[in-house]
């Protein structure tokens, strides 16, 4: 009898562990918490395709054709500082400050363009490239865009030729639809579209990848995709389309 009892606790353990293992379909461990700080109005609830701080302004990139601007922000209030239009009509994507240069994407015409809102000709045809553009951003060396699949693609600032590509996968699977990017030195931040997630991607061990899920505040109704560092500040800016707050956020 005694036999049968430690052979049935065997089983009852064994059991236990196998369904501790077990990871029901859409199930996943929370790397962290976000947390939210402040939030500002989002003037205008714009399609957010681009965000990036640079000179103490919240540069923003937006969407949608005939509507995409590139516009600054004033980082505590929300208000719209400057805001300018594209005459030629495109879709405008990620947006980067690198290089001694303002980079912007399109959606589907494959072209990036070099921004100057004090040029007589703001946007500047600078490269051609295959596929659609998403998110952009800059590391130390490279530009780095997203095109709407699990793979990151490093460019010459100078040629905007392909140099590197990488997928990125999470939990053994590609993490489609990779799209707004942000640098902080370390790590690279991507928002997943139509999703509530943003993966935080180290910058040079991408097989590092951890996962964090947006709070409900942030963006209700729309869809987050918008994400800046604030290197003084140590603080992001989350927004996304059609959101009616920007919101200062730590992620934990």
């Amino acid at each position: 009898m005694q036999a049968v009892r430690l052979l049935a606790i065997a089983f009852v353990v064994a059991l236990v562990v196998s369904c501790g293992e077990s990871t029901p379909s859409g199930e996943w461990t929370p790397q962290g918490r976000v947390e939210l700080l402040e939030s500002l109005p989002h003037e205008g609830n714009a399609w957010t395709e681009g965000l990036l701080i640079s000179e103490g302004v919240l540069w923003e990139s937006t969407g949608l054709e005939g509507k995409s601007q590139v516009r600054g922000l004033d980082t505590e209030t929300g208000e719209v500082l400057w805001a300018v239009p594209n005459p030629q009509g495109f879709f405008g994507e990620g947006l980067a400050r690198a290089f001694g240069r303002t980079y912007l994407l399109t959606y589907k015409e494959g072209e990036a363009y070099l921004f100057d809102r004090n040029a007589d000709e703001p946007y500047r045809l600078f490269a051609r490239y295959k596929g659609e553009g998403w998110g952009l951003t800059a590391t130390d060396s490279h530009l780095v865009n997203s095109n709407g699949s699990a793979t990151l693609y490093y460019r010459d600032p100078e040629t905007f030729e392909v140099e590197r590509e990488v997928t990125i996968s999470y939990e053994g699977q590609p993490v489609a639809r990779l799209n707004e990017l942000e640098f902080d030195g370390t790590y690279i931040w991507a928002n997943q579209w139509q999703t509530r997630y943003v993966y935080r991607i180290k910058e040079r061990d991408p097989s590092d990848v951890a996962r964090f899920e947006l709070p409900p505040e942030v963006c209700p109704g729309g869809t987050p995709n918008g994400i800046a560092w604030d290197s003084e500040a140590q603080v992001f800016y989350l927004t996304g389309q059609e959101c009616p707050d920007i919101w200062q956020a730590r992620f934990r």
